[in-house]
């Protein structure tokens, strides 16, 4: 089994795409963090981002959950679905409890609160939000992630990287 696992959360929007990256190198202890933001939900340009750097990574997409705005509901549910058939491997997950497990103070011992890149909602952390939601669901990068979180407690942080 490799020692280095790479995840992607994907946090689609109309106005903005963000996309975050995180690598883990359990042999290294290492964490490296990339993000790019893409103009409007373009599923072919995040796809082109994740691939032209990255082999086999695990991806989550934030669901979108319909808010009766008919007009952009509309454009989001068809951005979600050309997601899905871009990036069919995806996990699309709801982020319903999202905030109160995945905490600031989380993000910040990850380097995944703040980004140099301004977007029109926070969609950074949003993507790196639903990348580490979806960790805490997945039972093996679960793992992952508490042993990052352990060795930080233990004293022993993992060096933080930035792409």
């Amino acid at each position: 089994m490799s020692n280095i696992h790479t995840v992607i959360g994907i946090d689609p929007g109309l106005v903005h795409t963000g996309v975050v990256r995180i690598q883990f190198d359990s042999t290294s202890k290492t964490l490296t963090v990339d993000s790019t933001v893409i103009d409007g939900p373009d599923a072919k340009a995040v796809w082109h981002w994740i691939y032209m750097s990255t082999t086999s990574p695990v991806v989550f997409i934030e669901k979108y959950v319909p808010r009766q705005r008919y007009g952009t509901d509309e454009r989001m549910v068809k951005a979600e679905a050309a997601f899905i058939t871009q990036i069919p491997h995806a996990k699309v997950i709801r982020n319903t409890g999202a905030k109160q497990v995945v905490t600031q103070d989380l993000m910040q011992v990850l380097g995944v609160w703040t980004f140099n890149t301004p977007t029109h909602h926070q969609d950074l952390r949003a993507a790196a939000r639903i990348l580490l939601y979806g960790m805490m669901k997945d039972k093996h990068l679960n793992h992952v992630l508490a042993d990052v979180i352990h060795d930080e407690l233990d004293g022993h942080g993992w060096t933080k990287e930035t792409a």
